[in-house]
């Protein structure tokens, strides 16, 4: 019986470390690769010449957000824009056009990030003249009606000028605000 005994044991162990051997390589093994591409940055629909209008409660219309082309990617939810404008309509305020030669929009276009010869235009009235902003980026929040940068910024009215680094934009208010280094030539208003 003792040898029997002393026999067993190696035969346990050997079944032992096959058991284990078997449960790691389960554990190790990687997941199947999707194939379906929702984890490639591949793009899973594209649209041309569109137009988004959102509105207030009330029905007025409170921006418009047009582009030549839209590609989404189904792994971030996000999509890559070419040449997108926005327009800020208030009532009894000039339009506020922002534009680019491109833009990314997070999954629900709450975030509107700009990119390559960006230009922000406010509209003249009776008594201004066109304000043209131009910047490298420009990062807008439509439904909060604001636009930051960090990035140089040139502000032109008329003859007047102004550069600075950063700008914050409230279309609420119809403020423009650079944050530093601002110089700049302010030219007399012509009646």
């Amino acid at each position: 019986m003792k040898r029997f005994t002393g026999a067993l044991f190696p035969l346990v162990l050997l079944a032992a470390l096959a058991g284990l051997t078997f449960w790691l390589a389960k554990a190790v093994e990687l997941p199947p690769l999707d194939s379906g591409g929702r984890f490639r940055h591949d793009p899973d629909y594209e649209v041309s010449n569109f137009t988004v209008r959102k509105s207030d409660e009330t029905g007025t219309l409170r921006y418009t957000l047009t582009a030549k082309t839209l590609v989404h990617y189904p792994d971030t939810e996000g999509s890559d824009v070419q040449q997108p404008k926005v327009v800020f309509l208030k009532p009894g305020q000039p339009p506020v056009s922002l534009g680019a030669d491109w833009a990314k929009l997070n999954s629900d276009a709450s975030v509107v990030k700009l990119y390559r010869n960006v230009t922000l235009i406010r509209a003249a009235t009776a008594d201004r003249e066109t304000l043209v902003g131009t910047a490298p980026d420009l990062t807008i929040l439509p439904d909060a009606e604001t636009a930051h940068t960090d990035s140089p910024v040139q502000l032109v009215q008329g003859q007047s000028w102004l550069k600075g680094k950063g700008l914050d934009v409230d279309n609420a208010t119809m403020t423009y605000t650079l944050r530093s280094r601002v110089t700049g030539e302010f030219q007399p208003h012509k009646h």
